[in-house]
């Protein structure tokens, strides 16, 4: 039987937070209700790494982070407790760092090498010769010589080309070359001895490792310690044209890392330099890379695994089938996928569901106000007059630049694949560029799926979309963009060497889609269309703006139907704010007219009081949003805050792309942004304006966070607490969202809750209710909830969603449904548009707020429940004003006998 979590705990694994510590949490987490920890990956990973998607080694656990004795200790401890662990993969990419041996060794022998195959690497390059680009000088390479940065070292490892702490292995050429000059200039016998048996050695067709470390051995048993070792690597230093002798034959060509935004010859994560991507469709790979975690599931010390960007691989569908066959299926599997709109997920992926984004965006979505959509652009356009409120414009138009300003060399080499298969003409190549280029970013969704053709009907859907879009932004493209599409929709009757040419390129293009997207729009498009920040989320977009309760309950009977153990996620590492930012600054939706006249007023004081370069006006609207979701509700503006903010000032501005960016940072401009930032937090001026707006938005925030908690652990799904949201999640994107987490003061407030929850429902929730600031209500919430789903684990693992009506003066103001599995019953129901139902300091509490307003059963519902919550008995008609009389949130359960 597949093992389903009851819920889950997002853990970031990192030396700041080891497998020792993990193994002390678990009690916590047991008596908060989680059944399985969700960890980050914990392969070993480059030197000091904070989130460990950067695997040197997925072969052992990170000695940084711990032991496998450790995690089989944990394991026992889970085991006691009836808990399990979820595993975070990283299939796609590995760390382009010096301790990655796999790679150091393709850098070392070349073709010879084991791992000569393994990376995902275009050794045909015209412009590398067969060589791997090393995109990490900080100048031209020119420049690097002559200011003698690059140096010759040698250590029991061999020989090295070193440029400050990055240290590559000289290939294997190399030591013939310098061997020779070695004993030439020793007359060591020994040592042209050593140079015959490693001409012996280099002669093989493969050399492992461990013959070639035998080799090195004994070669550094001879020249260790020897002045002529010394002398040598002095005169090779000192001779520029020594070294360019030297670099020639390496099988590595060392480049300024600018120069990877116009030419590539690996495929990057994204374009991240130091994250070089796998061959994972290859038979030999995947069982190689899969050792240590097929290891794990065999010996059940994972009960589950969770793969991180699946939309990179070759061939998704073959990867998931070969994984569910490693794993087994007793095996809980889920994928990192971003869905855009009404996109779902192929049916026929043997997993349980993917990692949670879509239900974020649906529980954001159906919290905002719709009415708010067109003001708030019409807001927008007046006060920021150079914004771009053409959303798709604006998407495509950032795509483009990507791939334009960043992945030139991807776009080349897709070309230049076309162009080898001979699939479009090598003439015209100009053309054939902008083609390939706009019908790459006219792409709505990450990228399709398929290996054979026909492709599935839903990937000729998008396909037909992306051709309409493109032929829209470049109808003189149109032959080009019509041989594309054929490309992808080709005539069946074509020869089989046609088809499978064809194939290739469709999966090889749809490597690149889903990155560009990230790139243009979550890393672009998101920090330069402001009109509501809430709304440009992972998974989300601003163009949606508000998802109707009839739509939000068709997803969630989908989602019951199809995938109904995908994870409900509501934060991740990955995600722009925290959860209860997100809900704050929603509610703006609700209060256009109000949010003009005071963001007006902030833009005009920040314009006022600058010490320096005045920021643009879109930053300006962009940075009072972020502030009003980062504000803690006790309103403590201390050094701290101030630093996190500023810190994120620099990435969000670098994000625009605008006046400053990560190749070329504009670093004057963002030390003014920066310094206003700080200057308006310390101004009492300032505080005096913003304060009350945010007191009133974040009012309204916390309590719309509590309908987002209960949807999450109440819908279909398995919900996911990311580490440390017991509390109120106000963070900002990474690395804000990984600062370390106070687990005793959890701890301490669970224990004093849990025992307060024996006693006076009423008093306690009062209590609760009247000091929101500390959070304690989110934490109540949160394990009462987890306590009924697992008591009535069928109902909200299998049951059926039931969309309940509402009936009286409010009944467009609540958003209720039911769980159903066999005669047992759960009814959930949440408030929406606050700002309608209550002032800003009161509560969606009984009959002064809900009057006649009632939920309406279905037939066969049961006629007595139980109220967890408030720890009573509820009989007949199911009024909201009973129901919410002293805690704004419903939970009912009941049987039918």
């Amino acid at each position: 039987m597949t093992y389903i979590p009851l819920a889950t705990y997002r853990l970031q694994l990192s030396p700041s937070l080891k497998l020792k510590e993990v193994k002390a949490l678990i009690p916590y987490l047991h008596d908060l209700g989680i059944s399985t920890i969700y960890a980050a990956p914990f392969f070993t990973a480059a030197p000091g790494s904070e989130h460990g998607y950067d695997v040197v080694n997925p072969h052992q656990i990170n000695p940084e982070i711990g032991t496998l004795e450790e995690l089989e200790e944990i394991a026992e401890e889970l085991r006691k407790r009836n808990m399990g662990w979820l595993q975070d993969i990283v299939p796609n990419h590995m760390a382009y760092h010096p301790t990655n041996v796999w790679l150091m060794d393709v850098l070392e022998k070349g073709q010879k090498s084991n791992f000569y195959t393994f990376f995902d690497i275009n050794f045909t390059h015209p412009e590398f010769e067969g060589k791997l680009m090393v995109p990490f000088l900080g100048e031209p390479l020119e420049k690097v010589l002559e200011q003698g940065q690059l140096k010759l070292t040698y250590d029991e490892t061999g020989f090295h080309i070193a440029y400050f702490d990055n240290v590559y292995p000289a290939s294997i050429n190399s030591y013939p070359y310098l061997l020779q000059k070695l004993a030439d200039e020793s007359g060591d016998q020994t040592i042209a001895e050593n140079l015959q048996h490693l001409e012996q050695t280099i002669a093989s067709d493969k050399i492992d490792i461990a013959r070639w470390q035998q080799a090195k051995q004994a070669l550094h048993s001879t020249i260790n310690d020897s002045a002529a070792l010394e002398k040598l690597l002095e005169t090779i230093n000192g001779d520029q044209k020594q070294l360019e002798e030297l670099l020639e034959l390496q099988f590595f060509k060392l480049c300024f890392w600018q120069e990877s935004q116009q030419k590539m010859n690996y495929r990057r994560f994204f374009t991240v330099n130091d994250l070089i991507c796998l061959s994972i469709e290859k038979p030999e790979v995947f069982e190689k890379y899969h050792q240590f975690i097929k290891q794990l599931c065999n010996q059940g010390l994972v009960q589950g695994l969770r793969v991180d960007h699946v939309d990179g691989l070759f061939d998704p569908d073959k990867y998931l089938v070969q994984l569910r066959e490693m794993a087994g299926d007793d095996k809980y599997i889920v994928v990192e996928k971003i869905l855009e709109g009404e996109e779902v997920i192929p049916d026929y992926w043997p997993i349980q569901g993917n990692s949670g984004y879509d239900f974020l965006a649906w529980a954001s979505n159906v919290m905002t106000d719709p009415a708010g959509k067109e003001k708030l652009t019409e807001i927008y356009q007046h006060i920021v007059p150079t914004a771009t409120t053409d959303y798709e414009k604006l998407v495509f138009d950032k795509k483009l630049y990507i791939l334009e300003k960043r992945m030139q060399g991807e776009l080349q080499n897709l070309l230049r694949l076309l162009q080898h298969l001979q699939i479009v003409p090598e003439e015209a190549e100009e053309t054939w560029y902008h083609a390939l280029a706009v019908w790459l970013a006219s792409f709505p969704v990450y990228r399709v799926y398929g290996n054979s053709f026909p492709l599935p009907d839903v990937a000729h859907e998008e396909i037909e979309k992306a051709y309409a879009t493109a032929l829209e932004k470049a109808p003189e493209r149109q032959e080009q963009l019509e041989a594309i599409r054929k490309i992808y929709q080709p005539d069946l009757s074509e020869p089989e060497d046609v088809l499978r040419d064809k194939l290739y390129f469709v999966m090889r293009s749809q490597q690149f889609t889903g990155p560009l997207a990230a790139k243009g729009v979550e890393d672009t498009t998101f920090y330069n269309y402001n009109r509501l920040l809430s709304l440009n989320e992972v998974g989300n977009s601003p163009e949606i703006f508000n998802l109707p309760p009839e739509r939000f309950h068709e997803h969630m009977q989908g989602r019951q139907q199809h995938f109904p153990h995908s994870i409900n996620g509501t934060a991740t590492h990955d995600t722009k704010r925290g959860e209860d930012a997100r809900m704050r600054i929603n509610v703006i939706s609700e209060l256009p007219e109000e949010w003009k006249e005071n963001v007006q007023q902030w833009i005009d004081f920040a314009v006022d009081v600058a010490p320096g370069m005045v920021p643009r006006r879109n930053d300006l609207y962009f940075i009072f949003q972020a502030l009003l979701g980062v504000m803690p509700m006790d309103e403590n503006v201390d050094d701290t805050l101030i630093e996190r903010v500023q810190e994120y000032i620099t990435k969000a501005l670098r994000e625009t792309k605008a006046r400053t960016n990560w190749t070329n940072p504009n670093e004057e401009y963002e030390e003014a942004t920066k310094e206003l930032a700080s200057k308006l937090l310390k101004s009492k001026r300032f505080l005096d304006m913003f304060l009350p707006v945010f007191r009133k938005l974040s009012h309204y925030g916390w309590l719309y966070s509590l309908n987002q908690l209960l949807l999450k652990l109440t819908c279909p799904g398995v919900p996911d607490i990311y580490q440390g949201c017991e509390f109120w999640d106000l963070s900002l994107v990474d690395p804000d969202n990984r600062r370390k987490v106070d687990y005793s003061l959890r701890q301490d407030a669970l224990n004093k809750l849990q025992a307060a929850a024996t006693g006076n429902q009423a008093k306690l929730h009062q209590q609760l209710l009247q000091q929101p600031e500390n959070g304690k209500v989110k934490l109540y919430l949160l394990f009462r909830t987890l306590a009924v789903r697992n008591n009535f684990r069928e109902v909200f693992e299998q049951g059926d969603y039931v969309p309940l009506e509402a009936t009286g003066k409010y009944k467009n103001h609540v958003l209720a449904f039911a769980r159903k599995y066999k005669n047992q019953w759960a009814i959930v129901a949440v408030p929406l548009l606050l700002t309608k139902l209550t002032d800003e300091k009161g509560l969606p509490l009984g009959e002064q707020i809900w009057g006649d307003t009632a939920l309406v059963l279905p037939d066969g519902a049961p006629q007595q429940w139980q109220d967890e919550l408030g720890n009573r008995q509820v009989t007949g008609n199911l009024r909201l004003a009973d129901l919410t009389e002293t805690f704004p949130v419903v939970l009912l359960t009941g049987t039918n006998l």
